[in-house]
């Protein structure tokens, strides 16, 4: 687990934004991104179980928003004041217990 990984926790209870530096692949640089946390936890239908950071991309303008990263891809993550409303992100046919961390979203939880 990262080093952050409380700071994730306590942003998913609180719906808080998190500012995450991380190392892109798909850049093939450091980038920085305002993000809701959403789970942590192996990625649904993947060969190999390896947990990663799964989150969405407030700031994003091109899909997919979800970014799934690894331990060793996070450089930092940095709980934000500003909150996030988990309905206007799972826009998905949402199945009630999916999550690996528990919270209290709701219907959405």
């Amino acid at each position: 687990m990262h080093a952050a990984h409380a700071v994730f926790l306590d942003a998913i209870a609180a719906k808080r934004r998190l500012s995450v530096r991380f190392h892109s692949k798909k850049l093939g640089r450091e980038v920085v991104r305002v993000c809701a946390p959403l789970d942590f936890g192996p990625l649904r239908g993947a060969i190999e179980p390896v947990d990663h950071y799964q989150l969405w991309d407030l700031e994003g303008r091109r899909k997919p928003l979800n970014i799934p990263l690894l331990e060793s891809e996070i450089v930092s993550m940095t709980a934000l004041d500003e909150t996030f409303d988990p309905a206007s992100i799972i826009t998905w046919n949402f199945k009630p217990g999916a999550w690996r961390i528990a919270r209290d979203w709701g219907e959405l939880s």
